[in-house]
Order: structure tokens, then C-alpha cells, then sequence
């Protein structure tokens, strides 16, 4: 099934979406949500279990995966102190920890010269090719996990944050209505394929590097490729969203001057 283009307006690669677009888009983005990111990127820098249960308790609240499921009752309280009563953080961090600093690590010794934003971009393909399986790997390792309030199996956009707030500079955050109706796979090794090749053509397209569009920094390529894939979702299906698309499409298709 064909997945719906994010960075272009045509099929098949034709017209991509015009930088000042691009950047149009991301400046009109709530900045709550780049306020969250950019503390997710800035404190992952040195991957522990430490930084990692701090980085899922504030992400996944902010993200909205808190309310039901899996993960409902994680934050942090007003010290900043991990609320986790069910010790979900740390299940995820016994189950995949090992594996986040490993591809952290290979990243760095691949990518050292880069800078965090773009080092997914950077590396070589076979590289690439490779952090993309392991990440995948991990993926479907947080599906499995099985915990006191359901199994993390039925929240596949759960266990593509947790791996967002460990690894911002490669995990995509995925959401039901992108899933389903944007990507149209339930492959998380198949989304990143598409967020790396659809970056890739682009900035070879129009001889810009996609992370220096966005006015909010730290920023990561999944990050901005995020709001990006939001952008194309089917708005029309979530309440009072008609103006909110009709904004979002006529940001896309705009020229400016």
C-alpha cells in the first residue's frame, strides 16, 4: 500500500515541498512540543537508565500515552521526581537498555564529526541500514514486553516513544493515525526506511539540509519529520479539526515570496 508523501506534493518523488514551506510549518507547531524535545535530546546525550526513566517520564505524559494503557500513571511530580508506581520505565530499560547504548555508541563512533541533528543523515547506507535493523529489533523486543496494566503489544505508538526518548537522533514517534493512514504498516523498521530515504531525496532535491529549517534548536531529522508526518494526517476524523487542516495544507501548498 502506498504511503503518503511528507516532504513532496507529487508521486513518485516529482515536486518536493518548498523549504519556506517547510519551515512555515514547523515555526506554526505548538512550542510545548519542541520545549519537550529539546530536554529530550539535551539530556540524552549520556544514555543511562538514569537519564532514560527521567526522559520516558516526561515524554510520555507530554505525548498524551498516559491517560490509559500501558503506560498511565507515569510522570513526574513537582520536584521532578519519576512517578512510575508500576515500575514500567525500568522493565522497558531491562528488556531494550543494553541495546539503546549499543546503537548510541556505534552512532558516535560513526558520526562523531556530525552534528547530532543530522548524524542518521550522515552516516553511510550500510550504516544506516544497520542502526535502522537494531532500533526495528528493539522495537518489536518493547512489543513483548507483557506488564501489570495490559501488554506494551497493544500500544505500538507507546513503544515508539519510549525508543524517541532514549534515541531522538533515530526513533520516530509514531501515532495511531499516522500508523495507520499516513505510513499505512505496522513495521517500525519499514516507517524509518521511509522518514531516511523520504530526507534523503528531499534534501538532494532542493540542496538543503532539513534540520536547519527548524527554528526551534536541538531539534533532530525524526523530530522535524514528525510534525512534518502530523501535518498530512487525516485531521478531519479527530473533533473541531477542519480549520486546523485547512490551515496545515494551505502552510504546505503556499509559495512565499
Amino acid at each position: 500500500m502506498q504511503f503518503t508523501k511528507i516532504l513532496f506534493h507529487e508521486e513518485g518523488y516529482l515536486e518536493p515541498l518548498d523549504y519556506r514551506s517547510v519551515s512555515r510549518l514547523l515555526r506554526a507547531f505548538p512550542r510545548s512540543y519542541s520545549e519537550v524535545v529539546e530536554i529530550i535530546i539535551k539530556n540524552s546525550e549520556s544514555l543511562t537508565e538514569k537519564t532514560f526513566r527521567f526522559n520516558a517520564a516526561l515524554l510520555m505524559p507530554s505525548f498524551g500515552m498516559t491517560r490509559k494503557g500501558a503506560f498511565v500513571g507515569i510522570g513526574l511530580d513537582k520536584e521532578g521526581g519519576i512517578y512510575d508506581r508500576y515500575d514500567i520505565i525500568g522493565l522497558c530499560w531491562k528488556t531494550i537498555g543494553d541495546g539503546l547504548q549499543h546503537i548510541r555508541q556505534y552512532i558516535d563512533e560513526n558520526a562523531a564529526a556530525y552534528k547530532r541533528s543530522r548524524r542518521l543523515a550522515e552516516l553511510s547506507t550500510i550504516q544506516r541500514d544497520y542502526v535502522v535493523r537494531k532500533t526495528c529489533e528493539l522495537f518489536v523486543r518493547l512489543c513483548e514486553i507483557g506488564v501489570r496494566r495490559g501488554q506494551i503489544r497493544r500500544a505500538r505508538v507507546g513503544a515508539s516513544k519510549i525508543l524517541f526518548a532514549a534515541l531522538p537522533e533515530v526513533a520516530l514517534p509514531v501515532d495511531n493515525l499516522e500508523w495507520d493512514y499516513v505510513f499505512k504498516t505496522n513495521d517500525y523498521g519499514e516507517t524509518l526506511v521511509i522518514m531516511t530515504n523520504e530526507i534523503s531525496e528531499w534534501e538532494r532535491k532542493t540542496s538543503k539540509h532539513l534540520d536547519d529549517l527548524d527554528p526551534h534548536q536541538p531539534t533532530t531529522l525524526p523530530s522535524i519529520y514528525n510534525i512534518l508526518a502530523m501535518s498530512v494526517r487525516p485531521l478531519e476524523r479527530l473533533p473541531k479539526s477542519r480549520v486546523l487542516k485547512q490551515y496545515y495544507e494551505y502552510l504546505r501548498k503556499s509559495q512565499p515570496s
